[in-house]
């Protein structure tokens, strides 16, 4: 406790860290009888993991955000930021022995040029999109909209997840402690408001969704119901991997500085919505325009949980129940 009576700063993130820590070990027992690897693999391939979270989950707090920000400065530290997002892959490499300089080459370079360039060229505009902003966006989206991030994580399979979160870490860090950004709403806390409102903007986008997915056969009732258990933990490994990315760039990061650059706090969500949406275009059979249109009303949905609140909490948690709902009752079957 401190002096004032009040929990340390540090209680927060730690007790989120921990309970994490839980859940994946949990976790990792189930995805390790799947894909089975000798223990150190299986202890270093968790550790990698755990590394990846301590990095995403700190700018999300306040109290450690704003130390951050006081003691990296410069391009020593920027230098040091670097070379703390490639231990992860560095381990993951020592453990598995699946080195491959391509995979290097890509970690350095999505590392490098986010950080570097905030470090070396500080906006002149901090609370609208800047050319950096720009640039970074891109270089960060692009990746994994284009699936250039593939062949980085590789053994055992199915390890894209490591990619994501290595992507939500350098973006957090990138715009929200070298760069700065105010109000991009990245902060581990649910308030009762927040899970109020939730189901509300879910029934709202639902409304419209249904029908309009029904009618475009993009979805059909298609039941793949394995219990409460794997439904909490479908949503929860949605919302960390896929939802928390994208509502960060989109909505924290591309719709927050479209406000100030466009003047306009709806026609910045609804431009970040159409983004959204044409990111989408990719998905099989390409041009996949029904996604596009389904995802661009989802977004305005998002954007909205997100610009009432101010929090990716709210969007994110939107976002990872649709497509938790989605794929648990409304996958297209295989032909």
């Amino acid at each position: 406790m401190s002096r004032t009576g009040q929990h340390p700063w540090w209680l927060p993130y730690a007790s989120l860290y921990a309970a994490l820590g839980l859940f994946f070990a949990w976790y990792a027992t189930l995805y390790f009888r799947r894909y089975p690897v000798g223990a150190p693999q299986a202890a270093a391939l968790y550790t990698c993991l755990m590394l990846l979270l301590a990095l995403d989950l700190a700018p999300g707090f306040p109290a450690l955000r704003s130390r951050l920000r006081e003691r990296l400065r410069g391009p020593s530290a920027a230098a040091l930021c670097i070379l703390l997002f490639l231990v992860p892959y560095l381990l993951y490499c020592a453990a598995t022995g699946d080195f491959r300089w391509p995979a290097l080459t890509k970690v350095l370079a999505l590392a490098v040029l986010p950080i570097g360039l905030f470090a070396a060229a500080p906006v002149r505009a901090p609370q609208r999109m800047n050319w950096q902003d720009a640039l970074v966006l891109l270089w960060l989206m692009l990746p994994a909209l284009f699936g250039w991030i593939a062949g980085i994580w590789n053994v055992p399979p199915n390890l894209d997840f490591m990619a994501r979160l290595f992507l939500i870490g350098v973006g957090a860090w990138s715009f929200l402690i070298w760069r700065k950004v105010e109000g991009s709403g990245y902060e581990f806390r649910l308030s009762p408001a927040i899970a109020r409102d939730v189901p509300v903007y879910f029934a709202g986008y639902a409304v419209l969704a249904l029908p309009l997915g029904f009618g475009l056969g993009f979805i059909a009732w298609n039941p793949k119901w394995h219990g409460a258990p794997a439904f909490l933990s479908d949503y929860l490994t949605i919302f960390l991997f896929i939802a928390l990315a994208e509502e960060l760039f989109f909505r924290g990061l591309l719709q927050n500085l479209l406000e100030a650059s466009l003047h306009s706090r709806y026609g910045a969500q609804a431009l970040a919505a159409v983004i959204f949406g044409l990111s989408h275009i990719r998905h099989a059979p390409f041009p996949n325009w029904r996604y596009v249109l389904l995802a661009s009303v989802a977004g305005w949905f998002y954007g909205s949980a997100y610009r009432s609140h101010r929090s990716l909490m709210a969007s994110a948690a939107v976002h990872a129940l649709v497509d938790t709902l989605w794929r648990t009752w409304l996958t297209l079957p295989r032909p």
